[in-house]
């Protein structure tokens, strides 16, 4: 079946947006990939770390779970609209993902996001029918309500409240089964992060990436500043300014870089062709995300030792890498990823993961390999 032309743009730039964020957190986790050495101060590394943590610490996963809500949404309304009933269709697609997030996280790097988002999922999955109205209420309720909340209450009472700690406190015992804490954590994370998915489904649910988006000079505006007034905050609460502005307002503040950059995302890639042009690179690295995540801990706990889990622990060419080296390393990554993704796409539908994915998400067999079409040549005999 073939998309309208606005709906091939849409998907197209949601893939743009898609990639850019990969890459944001990819940068953030390049550190804990690699187990980077501690950076003297005053030095380039120290500066890159700095630079990281101002920039894209807490603010990259944000933006991955404003993407994440966005296609959920997508999902069901697709499947709303071939009159099929979506509930057993993404309960798969989240149990799958939960599978492989668990194992990733369990087995390979503890910093996995894929079974905080597939638990995400299926709490999501009872808010699907409300407006539009309600996620944007759910996501300002989360965001300020809990996650801004939680941390002004634990900075200025003696109160310790992330539901991991009460969940302890209820089960009572230190001697968990196997992987219990490390599901409490992330447990915990995925309730901080929920306000952050319902801003995403909002965002879809209002049209914002098929309108025609008007008075642009006012919008650049707003998202250039707002993206300033984060970056200004989380500079003030990284350096430990003694002021009321900057005590534990750091998810406020990292949220206001993650708006900022997806509305100035948004305008960069309605624009102008050439302008919008600078997005096309994360085009088909934003159709293999699922892929190229788990490629990118495998490879980095490969070569770093410390990093990763079980047998991946003591495995790899280098051991506490300066911050320099690690990011260089991570970029060659990246890089070759980039670079391999339409070459990928032009043989095969879906990569691996994702095609994994899909089938056991419809619970039928997918095609992978492209056919070429056949040439037909006059033969003579």
């Amino acid at each position: 079946m073939t998309l309208p032309h606005h709906e091939n743009q849409r998907i197209d730039l949601l893939d743009q947006i898609r990639g850019v964020a990969l890459f944001a957190i990819f940068l953030v986790n390049i550190p804990g990939l690699t187990t980077v050495a501690d950076a003297d101060p005053f030095t380039i590394n120290s500066t890159l770390e700095a630079t990281l943590a101002i920039g894209l610490q807490d603010s990259a996963r944000p933006l991955f779970a404003f993407m994440f809500g966005i296609s959920l949404v997508l999902i069901y309304d697709r499947l709303n609209s071939k009159s099929l009933n979506p509930y057993p269709t993404l309960i798969r697609r989240f149990g799958i993902l939960f599978i492989i997030g668990a194992f990733h996280g369990y087995f390979v790097w503890a910093g996995d996001i894929l079974l905080l988002y597939a638990s995400a999922g299926f709490v999501l999955l009872l808010s699907l029918k409300l407006s539009k109205k309600w996620f944007i209420s759910l996501g300002i309720i989360f965001w300020l309500g809990y996650s801004v909340g939680l941390d002004l209450l634990n900075f200025y009472t003696s109160l310790n409240l992330p539901p991991d700690e009460w969940l302890k406190y209820f089960l009572g015992s230190k001697d968990y089964p196997t992987g219990t804490e490390y599901l409490l954590i992330e447990f915990s994370s995925m309730i901080d992060h929920l306000g952050y998915f319902f801003f995403g489904m909002y965002a879809y649910r209002s049209g914002v990436f098929s309108r025609e988006w008007r008075e642009r000079q006012q919008k650049w505006t707003a998202g250039i500043g707002v993206l300033l007034l984060g970056l200004l905050g989380k500079t003030g609460s990284y350096f430990e300014v003694d002021s009321f502005w900057f005590h534990h307002l750091d998810d406020f503040y990292s949220f206001l870089v993650t708006i900022g950059l997806t509305l100035c995302l948004l305008l960069l890639g309605t624009s102008r062709q050439k302008i919008s042009s600078l997005l096309l690179p994360f085009s088909a690295v934003g159709k293999l995300t699922f892929t190229h995540y788990l490629m990118q801990s495998l490879i980095l706990v490969s070569l770093f030792q410390g990093s990763g889990r079980t047998i991946f622990i003591d495995m790899g060419i280098w051991k506490s890498p300066s911050y320099v080296f690690a990011m260089s390393i991570g970029l060659l990554v990246f890089g070759f990823q980039m670079f391999i993704s339409p070459l990928w796409l032009k043989a095969f539908y879906y990569g691996p993961f994702e095609w994994i994915w899909r089938m056991g998400t419809h619970g039928k067999w997918v095609p992978l390999i492209r056919r070429r079409p056949l040439h037909h040549k006059d033969t003579h005999r």
